[in-house]
């Protein structure tokens, strides 16, 4: 369901950034984000009947915004969702079906992205560990998913740098304190944890 409801709900926001353009857009699909409980994955397990949470509306729009960023190149974007409704315009299909048909089209394995969306329940976390006297940050993901390896942007709004944090730390330099360290979490459905 959450492919017939959270593509859906998707659709507004870009609905919003063709009418009102892209700052409003974001505003728009940030708003979502208090709506979100993250209790249970919004993908059901198999062969048991109960219908999934109401996560799948919110929580896929604001997965499909950050697949967006993921991605990163807008024209690449649009073509891929055109050609993914053409695709399937007529068809039922399944969650393995559009992880496939992305992979495809983009040419990287999304799957851990996808799975820790759609089968976790839980947010990835960012964690930044600052060393001030060094000049460094370290940082890595915090996820269920195994494997989970997402580009995520950080530093100044002005000028995102694109860091591609794994479960393992890695270490930066950076002249930014950890209270001017932002990272790009209107772009991103993530949590970020600071120390």
């Amino acid at each position: 369901m959450w492919i017939q409801e959270g593509w859906t709900t998707y659709l507004e926001n870009l609905y919003v950034e063709h009418v009102f353009g892209y700052a409003d857009a974001l505003k728009y699909v940030n708003g979502y984000k208090p709506k979100v409980r993250n209790r249970q994955p919004i993908i059901t397990q198999r062969g048991i009947h109960r219908p999934p949470s109401q996560d799948m509306y919110c929580k896929g729009a604001l997965f499909l915004h950050t697949l967006r960023n993921v991605v990163h190149d807008d024209e690449k974007w649009w073509k891929v969702i055109r050609d993914f409704y053409q695709k399937y315009k007529y068809q039922n299909i399944m969650t393995e079906d559009v992880v496939r048909f992305f992979n495809a089209q983009l040419g990287q394995d999304l799957t851990p992205i996808f799975d820790q969306y759609l089968r976790r329940a839980s947010l990835p976390v960012l964690e930044l560990a600052f060393d001030e006297k060094a000049g460094t940050v370290a940082y890595r993901w915090r996820a269920e998913e195994r494997g989970f390896a997402m580009p995520i942007r950080i530093g100044d709004p002005k000028a995102w740098q694109t860091i591609r944090p794994t479960a393992d730390w890695q270490i930066m330099k950076t002249d930014r304190r950890k209270d001017t360290f932002d990272v790009a979490t209107d772009l991103y459905y993530v949590e970020v944890a600071k120390q």
